[in-house]
């Protein structure tokens, strides 16, 4: 059903006003800038949250000695605009500050715990809390392994924890017991894979060597440094900060209108994605990178700006050949001639991207309240990026295109997906030897915790499991493929949408009861998460 004609020309005029902002333009060595910020760009912008169905988006660059901003579209609905100094969760952009913060320390010679720099082991500081699957890894990896994901260990997501199962929050040093229960997918330093538990790592690391909150050590040392005054690591502080913070949205399609998403801690997600800021105050983080101030070192700049893990052309050729490099919370890559520096963020219902280019001293931020709004961002930076270095039309990188054809991708990988997993199974599906009702119960693993599943009623009577203690929120549901295979479905509950599917297999006992549920996590032939299961408790 589509909206109101009246209505979506409101919400539509709303994405596509621009919010005045202010500029600064005092320029010291000969260059000229002026702002990118006209009515051309506030109508790609428009059509682009627009597409993406994005409320708000606040935008920042840093072009020299000028910084410039603007706010696009609603903070919070109905009428609270995006300005430069709105609030968002900022997410996986806080691995570039836990780094850094360890950068700092190792840089100071104050800790002996450091003293080995960046190869300093990780269990030497925290072993009663580091203990991993394979006991090679406990022992030998480095603090620089876990900075540059090269540990071997998978992304582990839905095996993060924000509150134990009576709602009690689960501290870092929790967290990271956690990482014994999980198996690596890759013999440590011979594959780049992402992995967010390891940044939990390293604020945890932080935190024993420093006797303080991540957050406190951060602002302390980089935040309040640099001026940056609305910048958080707890979200009840971003709450009482005088900044607006922005309501997280999903599009809801069937209703055709934006759903406001519960806010909730960071503090859980530690050093892998605790921060909360502006794109005002991002300009000047990216300013102290660019041009290599206090309070870093030189030489600690050397060591945030140097690669450190291969990770190959994970585009697949859509934004140019070569390969790109991972280092200390940064993606570095050669673009159309110039080194930039990269990295986005995250969560459930806010995204941002920060790019640096550090050869012209040019940085763009953008921040936006949507979980799906990191592609609306990259097209929206792309465009300021090549506008800066005068790309040619014919030469740009076609974003649009290249995300179109990504999402008609993933609908055909779901739409055969049971072939994917299941490319033998019988024509003439066999009876599950299973009814839902002996299904129905608790699940338990040690690393990734419980799964309660239920039956409900969607579309006839179907197997769920809704798991709330997780800091990346996944419903599940379940599909019958034959005897006791099924597809499960994860659905992200900041988008409303499928993240992806798995393979599930019920065990059965001597007895006909059902023992167990075997996940299949990955797909055959691909890196991933291994097979986990679950036992019926």
């Amino acid at each position: 059903m589509a909206l109101p004609k009246s209505i979506k020309a409101v919400l539509l005029a709303g994405l596509l006003l621009p919010v005045a902002t202010g500029s600064q333009q005092s320029l010291t060595n000969g260059t000229s800038s002026h702002s990118p910020f006209n009515d051309s760009l506030a109508k790609f912008v428009g059509d682009v949250m627009d597409r993406w169905k994005v409320a708000g988006m606040s935008v920042a660059v840093v072009d020299g000695d000028s910084v410039y901003s603007q706010g696009y579209g609603y903070a919070t609905l109905p009428d609270t605009k995006a300005t430069p100094d709105t609030l968002y969760f900022a997410g996986s952009t806080s691995k570039a500050f836990t780094a850094a913060a360890v950068a700092l320390m190792i840089d100071s010679q104050n800790h002996s715990a450091l003293a080995d720099g960046w190869s300093t082991t990780i269990s030497s500081i925290i072993r009663n809390d580091f203990v991993m699957y394979e006991d090679w890894s406990t022992e030998h990896l480095t603090l620089e392994d876990a900075a540059s994901h090269r540990t071997g260990m998978p992304r582990h997501d839905a095996a993060m924890f924000a509150r134990h199962e009576d709602g009690s929050p689960v501290t870092t040093a929790q967290q990271v017991q956690n990482l014994r229960h999980l198996k690596p997918s890759a013999t440590p330093r011979t594959t780049w894979q992402y992995c967010n538990y390891m940044y939990t790592v390293l604020g945890h690391v932080v935190e024993v060597v420093a006797g303080k909150w991540l957050g406190d050590v951060l602002h302390e040392s980089i935040w309040a440094p640099l001026g940056m005054t609305a910048t958080f690591g707890d979200t009840k502080d971003a709450v009482a900060a005088p900044e607006h913070l922005a309501a997280g949205y999903y599009w809801d399609s069937n209703a055709e209108r934006f759903v406001e998403m519960h806010l909730d801690s960071t503090r859980e997600d530690g050093g892998a994605g605790l921060v909360i800021s502006t794109v005002a105050d991002y300009t000047k983080w990216a300013r102290c990178l660019l041009d290599q101030t206090a309070p870093f070192s030189k030489a600690a700049h050397a060591e945030i700006r140097k690669s450190r893990m291969l990770m190959g052309n994970l585009e697949d050729g859509v934004m140019g050949d070569g390969d790109m490099t991972y280092g200390l919370g940064w993606i570095k890559k050669t673009y159309h001639g110039e080194v930039v520096w990269k990295h986005g963020g995250t969560m459930n219902a806010y995204s941002t991207q920060l790019y640096l280019i550090p050869r012209l001293r040019y940085a763009v931020a953008a921040m936006a309240n949507s979980g799906l709004a990191n592609s609306a961002e990259d097209e929206v930076v792309w465009r300021l990026v090549e506008d800066k270095l005068g790309v040619p039309q014919e030469f740009r990188y076609n974003l649009t295109s290249s995300y179109k054809e990504f999402t008609d991708e993933q609908k055909t990988y779901l739409e055969k997906v049971d072939s994917i997993f299941y490319p033998n199974r019988p024509e003439k599906a066999i009876p599950s030897s299973l009814t839902n009702e002996q299904i129905v119960g608790h699940y338990y693993d040690p690393g990734y915790g419980t799964l309660r599943i239920v039956q409900e009623d969607v579309g006839g009577k179907t197997l769920v499991a809704n798991r709330t203690e997780p800091i990346f929120l996944y419903y599940l549901r379940f599909r019958h493929v034959s005897g006791n295979y099924w597809l499960v479905d994860a659905w992200d509950q900041g988008t409303k949408s499928i993240a992806s599917t798995l393979a599930g297999e019920f065990k059965v006992g001597v007895d006909g009861k059902a023992t167990g549920l075997e996940l299949q996590l990955t797909p055959k032939g691909e890196l991933g998460e291994p097979n986990v299961l679950f036992e019926r408790v």
